[in-house]
């Protein structure tokens, strides 16, 4: 009985660490956090949409700034992800897919246009 308890023990010990670090590592670019975030709100906009909760409830999501001078900034790209969420025929998993791809393959565009500007600078 002591054995079993022991391997018992032993096992939920061992697991517990993987378990929590598994929530508590972030990822290791802040754009493949940017990303993420944004396909999960395009997901979540598409449920609303099966919901018929209105668009503009989600406009908050998109802020950018606001300024009681110059009124609230958007976010083009959050807009248009919270927009065609709206379209979406497909589950709203295969949208945050096509969601998040897509902002990776634009932010691995940016970043490389950015790094060949900056290498020929140096020259």
């Amino acid at each position: 009985m002591k054995t079993q308890v022991d391997t018992l023990l032993l096992t939920v010990f061992l697991t517990l660490p993987c378990y929590a670090l598994a929530y508590e590592l972030s990822l290791a670019d802040p754009h493949e956090e940017h990303c993420y975030g944004r396909s999960m709100i395009g997901y979540d906009s598409v449920i609303n949409s099966r919901l018929s909760v209105p668009a503009e409830h989600a406009l908050n999501l998109a802020a950018l700034s606001r300024s009681p001078t110059t009124g609230t900034v958007y976010s083009k790209a959050m807009l248009n992800t919270i927009w065609n969420a709206y379209f979406w025929q497909d589950t709203p998993h295969s949208y945050a897919l096509k969601v998040f791809y897509r902002c990776a393959t634009e932010q691995t565009t940016l970043r490389s246009a950015k790094n060949d500007w900056l290498f020929a600078e140096s020259y």
